[in-house]
């Protein structure tokens, strides 16, 4: 007995399975045997790994292979997500370290006036800035850097306190040329 399937793809092939190594008239007697696990069949599954396997294509993957894939890819992806965070954080440590390093470079004058506020201002952006990057590490887990962005806004404090404590009275530097939030005009006009 032969069980012709047609299979349809790019082009038509015609297989024939054999049951039991038989044929015609000596299956007869088993032929309610053999139907019965030829009904236990997907033959939509089995013909669709047939056509796959004519078509040259790899078998389909299992379930566990396609959970064990999308795993993998959603490993990858958040590899790739912290590396893309680190790198943010990296870049707005490396901004504010810059700030708080050119500070000591400020060429304008800022003994009082207007070019005290800009200092001070500069000042409290290292501030905002440490404070910028702290949230950042805080988020990220990342505890060296957090460190790091802890002394930027403790320095940034001490350059404010260094240029508030002098003008508010609590430390005193020269009593000759006390320190001013405002500059005096000079006299000799």
């Amino acid at each position: 007995m032969f069980l012709t399937v047609r299979v349809t793809t790019r082009t038509t092939r015609t297989c024939r399975v054999v049951l039991n190594g038989t044929h015609g008239a000596a299956t007869r007697g088993r032929r309610h045997s053999s139907s019965a696990r030829m009904s236990d069949i997907d033959w939509k599954t089995e013909l669709r790994k047939i056509e796959r396997e004519f078509d040259g294509l790899p078998p389909e993957p299992s379930p566990a292979e396609i959970r064990a894939r999308r795993a993998a890819e959603q490993r990858t992806e958040q590899r790739r997500k912290e590396r893309a965070v680190r790198l943010g954080v990296q870049a707005r440590l490396v901004l504010v370290v810059v700030l708080a390093g050119a500070i000591g470079l400020w060429p304008y004058p800022r003994d009082c006036g207007r070019g005290l506020f800009a200092f001070m201002g500069a000042e409290a952006m290292i501030v905002a800035g440490g404070l910028w990057v702290v949230a950042w590490t805080w988020r990220s887990r990342m505890a060296k850097t957090h460190g790091v962005a802890l002394v930027l806004v403790l320095w940034g404090l001490m350059l404010i306190g260094h240029q508030v404590l002098p003008r508010i009275g609590y430390a005193k530097t020269d009593a000759g040329n006390p320190a001013r939030w405002w500059c005096v005009a000079s006299a000799s006009r």
